[in-house]
């Protein structure tokens, strides 16, 4: 290939190289730098008790007032609670993995709301001890912050808009020797009178390692003090302040889950696609007859918030939730950290000196596969939590395929000691079992390349003696291919081990994706974590590169990644071309793809320069696995070549015609009924 063709196609991958760049972009933006999520802490109190009480208070028409306990018109209903905002701590992740608790809450009696959730058994990184924040509080514009599972507000006998999310709540600590709880109370009223108690509990068990549970109970009773029943509708916030933990795009989602004949089917939408619509109904109340809502969550790559409603046994209890809606808080499509979900529920019918509860089991914590598969965890099972890690396998791998990965890599983990000992071992196994087909097909692939080389003289005379009459030079073509021992289809079939292997390598991408067993695992040198992309130099500031984000560290293993890939297709076995025959186009066109395709190795470092660390692992091993079994069967090809092949010894005859003959045959009767249908024609 001259010097002309090698730099026209070089082009047209830059090109190709460039659109994806600026497609990427706008399909998978960077994620913007999160949010403080620790600035703003009030205090820690164990006790927050009313004094002069803070109010909101609506007209029915959804006009609130906070403040002074305030009376609008003749219907109006004001809300009392406590006089200072507060804190109360629950939990601890005082010792790590040893903690008696698996996660530190900080609850605001501002909304009776989670401030934030901070995981004892996860790190923040790899590189420091500091605990992981799961949920933290995201600022308002107009001043505030949002905070996790708010009481919003209560529709009062459906038509009085009574708004809670800035309510300061009485609270209260409570423990004892294998819990501790926050009760957080409020008060409705219309004029001098009382209507409804409001009574919203967190309880958050001790619960250790081993026992592969992160759960809190929330409560809200509700207790209807006044002298005529009321219908009471609750509308709840979901978790806030979930960060992406994907290196490769943004992967936070907001999900709702229901049951249909038996099943848990699951609607998920990414934070970018509520983002662009400000709402997204994941759940609507036409569902709710014939599919009940099982649970609703917001979570990232490894991380959950899920909430199930459940009786007073703790069982899960379908049909109270009308809908779930995912919505982008400060409704800007720009920010990217601040969408969450709200959940209404049914109309609670209470009379008068009765009491209602809405109960919801919340688990916050990993998305564990020991956890959510665990019989122990029955709840679990039943309610299908794994759902939240199999909806990121995507649908290009099987289910079971990408099962199997996850459980041969975390057993092999389990025996190593190490995720990128692993990693190596998986691929060898991986392509120790697609060796066979492999070597079979290159072998097949270069024999075919060859006796077609050989045939090309044959074939020049046919198409010269038959000049156009196309219909007889295919016969005769596959007439030559059945008489030389050719197959045709060869050239396809090379393609085989490709299509058998895609299945694989996405299962194992999807493996080493969802694996939060990985995540903060080192490998060794300088490899901390191989669930991010690898830093060997840090830079003290970001470095700016055409075509890609800016850079704050020097990546090295895409870059091995890159010169593996090109070692192992310069190893691909490839016959040389026999100088005595003549070159066609389509020969000239497969030549040049064969020089080209080495140094398109080195555009893939470009796009595998921000991939987690254990998938560019897992590549650079299977490329150096690969370009040492090319070696291999290169050698096998020589020795081959050696020997006449098999297809040149005299065959056995079969029973009956072969694919190729019967093809032929019905070629042949075709062309004699068009000829017959021809010549009635001309007699008419």
């Amino acid at each position: 290939m001259d010097n002309k063709n090698f730099f026209r196609a070089l082009f047209w991958a830059l090109l190709v190289f460039l659109i994806f760049q600026m497609v990427s972009a706008r399909i998978w933006p960077s994620t913007p730098p999160p949010q403080s999520n620790d600035g703003g802490k009030p205090s820690d109190v164990s006790s927050v008790t009313t004094g002069a009480p803070t109010a909101a208070s609506s007209n029915g028409a959804g006009s609130v007032v906070h403040g002074e306990d305030v009376v609008l018109g003749s219907g109006g209903f004001s809300v009392s609670g406590a006089a200072s905002e507060g804190e109360i701590v629950l939990g601890t992740t005082e010792g790590g993995v040893e903690s008696p608790y698996r996660m530190e809450l900080r609850l605001s009696n501002r909304g009776a709301s989670i401030s934030t959730a901070r995981l004892s058994d996860h790190r923040k990184d790899s590189s420091s001890d500091e605990r992981y924040l799961l949920l933290s509080p995201l600022p308002r514009k107009g001043g505030g912050d949002w905070r996790s599972l708010t009481v919003e507000r209560i529709t009062l006998d459906g038509e009085h808009r009574i708004d809670l999310g800035d309510l300061l709540w009485t609270a209260e600590k409570r423990e004892n020797n294998s819990s501790e709880s926050a009760v957080f109370t409020a008060e409705v009223r219309q004029g001098d009178a009382a209507l409804l108690k409001l009574t919203r509990t967190f309880t958050l068990p001790a619960q250790s390692l081993d026992q592969l549970r992160h759960d809190v109970q929330v409560t809200l009773d509700i207790e209807n003090v006044s002298g005529a029943p009321h219908n009471v509708i609750l509308i709840e916030r979901g978790p806030v302040g979930l960060l992406s933990q994907g290196t490769f795009m943004p992967d936070q989602k907001v999900y709702a889950a229901w049951r249909s004949e038996g099943v848990v089917d699951l609607e998920t939408r990414n934070f970018k696609e509520v983002g662009k619509k400000k709402t997204y109904r994941l759940y609507s109340a036409d569902q709710q007859a014939r599919e009940p809502l099982e649970w609703y969550a917001g979570g990232n790559l490894f991380f959950t918030c899920t909430m199930c409603p459940v009786d007073a046994d703790g069982k899960t209890l379908p049909g109270l939730v009308t809908q779930v809606r995912g919505i982008d808080l400060d409704e800007d499509a720009e920010t990217e950290n601040d969408v969450t979900t709200e959940m209404t529920t049914i109309g609670f019918d209470i009379a008068a000196g009765e009491s209602t509860s809405f109960r919801q089991a919340v688990f916050l914590g990993p998305k564990d596969r020991d956890s959510f598969g665990s019989e122990k965890n029955q709840d679990y099972l039943d309610r299908d939590y794994m759902q939240q890690i199999k909806e990121g396998y995507g649908s290009c791998t099987f289910s079971f395929l990408t099962d199997l990965m996850i459980s041969m890599l975390n057993w092999i983990h389990k025996v190593t000691g190490n995720f990128g000992v692993a990693i190596i071992f998986l691929v060898i196994v991986v392509r120790t079992l697609l060796h066979p087909i492999t070597k079979k097909t290159q072998v097949n692939m270069v024999r075919m390349q060859k006796n077609m080389g050989a045939l090309q003289p044959k074939m020049e005379e046919i198409k010269k003696r038959h000049a156009g009459d196309n219909s007889r030079i295919q016969q005769e073509m596959m007439k030559l291919y059945r008489d030389e021992g050719v197959n045709p289809m060869g050239q396809m079939l090379g393609c085989l081990p490709m299509f058998l292997q895609m299945p694989v390598w996405i299962a194992l991408y999807s493996s080493l994706r969802n694996n939060v067993a990985m995540r903060g695992e080192p490998f060794m040198l300088w490899i901390s974590d191989l669930t991010a992309p690898d830093c060997l130099i840090h830079f003290e500031k970001a470095v700016s590169i055409p075509l890609m984000d800016d850079m704050t560290c020097f990546h090295l293993l895409p870059i091995l990644v890159g010169v593996m890939m090109f070692a192992q297709q310069k190893l691909m076995p490839r016959p040389k071309p026999d100088p005595s025959v003549k070159k066609t186009s389509q020969s000239e066109q497969a030549e040049q793809m064969q020089k080209i395709m080495p140094y398109m190795s080195f555009v893939m470092i470009f796009l595998f320069y921000k991939f987690p660390s254990g998938l560019n692992l897992y590549i650079m091993t299977s490329s150096l696995v690969g370009a040492i079994e090319q070696l291999y069967i290169r050698k096998h090809i020589k020795l081959k070549d050696l020997e006449p092949p098999k297809e040149d010894k005299p065959r056995k005859p079969r029973g009956g015609p072969s694919f190729l003959q019967k093809l032929q045959q019905r070629a042949e009767d075709a062309q004699r009924q068009a000829k017959h249908r021809s010549g009635r024609r001309d007699r008419k």
